[in-house]
Formats: C-alpha cells, structure tokens, sequence
C-alpha cells in the first residue's frame, strides 16, 4: 500500500510543459540591419530546426548553465550557415520527473539568410 501511494504521489508531482510556438519576423544575436538587408543578393536555407537542452540526473546537471534562447538561435544560424533567422517560430519546453529527471530546452526553427560576401547595396551610375 505504501509503495502504491508513494508511486502515486510521484506521477502526480511528474509534469511537462511547452510553450504555443511564439512567432517572430527576425532574430539573430548579432547587429544585422533588417531595414536595408540586401535581399536580391542572400543565400536563403529554408526550414532550419535547431534545439539546445540540459538535463539533470539524479539532482546533477549534465550543464553547468541553463540553455537560453540566444543559444538557439546561434545553432540554427551556425547551421544554416547564415546571419539572419527569418519567418522564426520558438518553443521553450521542459519536462520534470521529481528527484529522477530533468530536462529543459529551446527549439527554434525558420529560414536562415546569409548575405553573400561581394554583396553591395546597388548603386546608380547616373546619381548626380
């Protein structure tokens, strides 16, 4: 009976929880002006997913920090290659089982803009 009730307890306190995805038009962890952004000359990588979490076992964690949202979007840019996370939905998740396991994490997924390296805003020849 008293495992019964202990068991009972613990799958009463076990939880999990997820955010609706929050949309965004840009994001990116470095200055990149989004007015202006040289969009004839981009590289576009459609559809990059990226997740960071840690986990705690047993009362440790397996991270020294937390992952935070900037992470996130610094994999799915470093993934897709680019400067710029465009069209971006985020999801912060977690889930708890009391005193076994943890584990809380970010996804981010959306399309990645790179300027190409000779991209130059164009210019009129015929500008007084």
């Amino acid at each position: 009976m008293r495992a019964a009730t202990t068991a009972a307890l613990a799958l009463l306190f076990t939880g999990c929880m997820t955010t609706e995805p929050l949309r965004f038009a840009a994001l990116s962890s470095e200055p990149v002006p989004t007015l202006g952004y040289p969009k004839d000359h981009v590289v576009r990588v459609d559809d990059v997913a990226a997740t960071v979490s840690s986990q705690i076992i047993f009362w440790i964690p397996t991270n020294t920090r937390t992952p935070t949202l900037q992470d996130a979007v610094d994999a799915a840019l470093e993934r897709g290659g680019g400067n710029l996370l465009v069209n971006a939905a985020v999801t912060h998740w977690w889930v708890w089982v009391p005193f076994v396991y943890g584990q809380e994490g970010w996804t981010v997924r959306g399309d990645v803009l790179r300027s190409a390296e000779d991209a130059t805003p164009p210019t009129t020849a015929d500008a007084p």
